[in-house]
């Protein structure tokens, strides 16, 4: 009997398919080597003797995320399909978890940005118990910029998402070990921030940032509302005039133009912390964002090349995609 003959695909198949059978197992039994087995279960395919139907669920946006992917040349999307707008932080959040936890290998480190998106992830590692699914070791959670932000912050719940805090706390749920960035995030002065970047604890948490495996980040509007405007009012009136000329959208408290290239400001110049260029050199760089005003900040980040990955909602991403 010809191997490659009818009954013999159809064997292979059902022994495959619906005996569950390894292919090693089919091998050993049919007397054949594994490599034809395999073949066999190739040209199975392309004679349609093999139909594979995958049944997704309706709440999916699989081909959206492929068709981003493509676009942009994007590593990977995964746009949250919600059914209650008030939700989508919450979800949103709880898949860059999962995502960040299913792509964690051992020795690696992990940069994080500051801001409420962020916070909401390292809250869904907590809320949800994803850390206890990390089994490797030695990860490393570094802060990606500065921390210590003006005293009018500490009326309210942006100290909350300072970056070393943030970094300190999904540090200890991925059983690894986190950096401290002591500087804080904005200076008045550049003069301070030089004499700051010369100090050697800094100098090694910034080189440590820089070396990193995987950064996450959110993406800001240039609005009033946006984390990096609760600076103080001078960042505030900064970052609205940078909107009215060339300015899309922001990241890390870098000013972004259509071209994804920082735009040189006040605001720039006192921010401590990984610049943009240096950021695009992370491997992998995952934004976390979403939100209608937001649109044109995310498309930017992602045809740039600012972000590869991106993690947002599936009426984000249409938006996007209609670009």
């Amino acid at each position: 009997m010809a191997k490659n003959d009818e009954r013999f695909l159809l064997r292979i198949a059902d022994m495959y398919y619906q005996q569950e059978m390894l292919q090693d197992e089919i091998a050993k039994k049919l007397n054949v080597s594994r490599t034809t087995v395999s073949r066999a279960l190739t040209k199975a395919k392309k004679e349609g003797y093999i139909k594979i139907i995958i049944d997704f669920p309706a709440e999916n946006a699989i081909e959206l995320e492929k068709e981003l992917e493509t676009k942009y040349h994007l590593k990977e999307v995964i746009a949250v399909k919600v059914n209650n707008i008030k939700d989508i932080d919450i979800l949103v959040a709880k898949q860059a978890a999962n995502y960040i936890a299913r792509i964690l290998k051992s020795d690696m480190t992990l940069g994080i940005a500051w801001g409420h998106t962020m916070k909401k992830v390292v809250d869904a590692f907590e809320r949800y118990k994803i850390g206890s699914q990390i089994t490797s070791k030695n990860i490393e959670v570094v802060p990606l910029l500065g921390t210590m932000i003006p005293e009018t912050a500490y009326k309210n719940d942006l100290r909350l998402s300072y970056a070393s805090l943030l970094s300190s706390k999904l540090a200890e749920m991925v059983n690894g070990i986190s950096y401290h960035f002591a500087a804080p995030l904005y200076v008045k002065d550049i003069t301070v921030k030089n004499m700051l970047l010369k100090e050697p604890q800094i100098k090694a948490v910034l080189q440590k940032a820089k070396s990193c495996h995987i950064g996450i980040f959110g993406i800001g509007a240039l609005t009033e509302n946006s984390s990096i405007a609760a600076l103080e009012s001078d960042a505030k009136n900064i970052l609205l005039k940078l909107s009215e000329q060339s300015g899309i959208g922001e990241i890390l408290g870098r000013v972004f133009d259509k071209y994804g290239n920082t735009i040189q400001s006040e605001l720039n110049d006192r921010i401590i912390g990984l610049t943009l260029e240096e950021a695009k050199k992370i491997p992998v760089r995952v934004g976390v964002a979403f939100g209608e005003q937001k649109v044109k900040a995310i498309q930017t980040a992602i045809s740039t090349g600012i972000i590869n990955v991106l993690i947002t909602d599936s009426i984000t991403a249409e938006s996007i995609n209609k670009i």
